[in-house]
């Protein structure tokens, strides 16, 4: 990692710790600091990956593809689907089933439904 990259995640993690004693955990501003540092940490690691093994490279656009699908559907059924609602819609489209998602993302499934609602922007 660069220490550009090092400068950044710690300013970042000193703005969060700043945030979450003025307005604490769930505030907006402390969830757009922490979404920003998940960012920073995940483009680190992928570029590793993608270095230490090349059939990851592979591996992770069928996951870019199965994520996104999986944003799809949830903003379609205007809910993140249920293991076996994924699991059925992965089969019958050739996308990754949920335990292939959580194990390359590294969050389970419930963790990753936060992620996409994020994304969403959707309330439920």
């Amino acid at each position: 990692m660069s220490r550009n990259e090092m400068k950044k995640i710690r300013n970042l993690r000193n703005k969060l710790h700043k945030s979450i004693k003025k307005s604490g955990l769930n505030s907006e501003e402390t969830r757009k600091i922490s979404d920003e540092i998940d960012v920073l940490i995940n483009e680190y690691y992928n570029s590793i990956e993608q270095i230490k093994y090349p059939e990851y490279s592979e591996m992770l656009i069928y996951y870019n593809n199965s994520y996104k699908a999986l944003k799809k559907v949830t903003n379609e059924m205007k809910k993140f689907p249920l293991v076996q609602e994924w699991n059925k819609y992965a089969k019958e489209n050739n996308y990754l089933s949920h335990l292939s998602l959580e194990y390359i993302s590294k969050l389970d499934w419930n963790y990753l439904q936060v992620k996409v609602e994020r994304e969403l922007n959707l309330k439920i």
